[in-house]
């Protein structure tokens, strides 16, 4: 309910590359919006054209092939609602699935140094390159597949968001492996989930064992807030499951 969605009747894009032309066409497009206050923020996002299958559903590397989760969009709207966070910032985005929302919304309108979009999905990085070829930008954008547990990659960022990476136990310690390794002395790291069960405080109880300070943030937006308290009395919605909360990531 912070993002609208619309289905693009068409989309154009200008290029030579014939694989790239064959993926444009694989894809239904859409127009991923906000508005706040009197501006308006949209970005463009492909979704392929595919079933699932019940592998696809349960795969620890495909959930961002899925579709574009809550707090993928509820990061989003966090993004477009603090932008100066970003400005003149090389930015790193981690899980993005098969969109990297957050990202595409500070590279659009964050006024950063650059972005870099990554996701450990061969297939979501695929989508994600499509999805840039749609999009104009004011600053470097990529995108590449990356796993948090491959120790070459050491370049340092700014800010790093990530959004809904909590949920394996076997794969947390690699996350916060990669961000101590990739976040500056005087970064920031923005880490966005619901709780979870106890995931979300095990990966603050891991994080500052190795030197982070962590700052948990539940009412992080007025908007965001209203609309989980409009919820709470609806038996489909699970506060500890549904509700994203914000972790504020810094070296000590």
């Amino acid at each position: 309910m912070l993002l609208q969605t619309q289905q693009l009747p068409s989309m154009s894009v200008i290029s030579t590359d014939v694989r790239l032309l064959d993926q444009f066409k694989k894809r239904t497009w859409y127009s991923y919006s906000m508005q706040i206050d009197d501006e308006r923020f949209s970005v463009n996002v492909g979704h392929r054209n595919r079933t699932f299958s019940a592998e696809d559903l349960m795969g620890f590397n495909n959930t961002g092939n899925i579709c574009i989760w809550p707090s993928e969009e509820t990061l989003s709207y966090y993004v477009c609602n603090n932008l100066d966070i970003f400005n003149d910032k090389k930015v790193l985005e981690l899980g993005g699935g098969m969109s990297c929302l957050a990202g595409l919304y500070v590279a659009k309108y964050g006024r950063p140094k650059s972005v870099t979009l990554t996701d450990g999905n061969k297939i979501s990085i695929e989508n994600v390159q499509v999805t840039l070829e749609c999009n104009k930008f004011d600053c470097p954008v990529d995108s590449k597949v990356f796993k948090w547990n491959d120790d070459s990659f050491t370049e340092w960022y700014d800010v790093i968001i990530c959004a809904d990476c909590l949920f394996f136990d076997d794969a947390r310690n690699d996350l916060i492996d990669c961000l101590w390794r990739t976040l500056s002395s005087d970064g920031l790291a923005l880490v966005m989930a619901p709780e979870r069960g106890n995931t979300l405080d095990c990966f603050m109880e891991q994080s500052q064992k190795i030197g982070f300070s962590c700052r948990k943030i539940v009412n992080y937006n007025e908007v965001v807030w209203s609309k989980r308290l409009a919820l709470l009395d609806n038996v489909e919605f699970n506060d500890n499951i549904h509700y994203p909360i914000l972790i504020e990531v810094t070296k000590s």
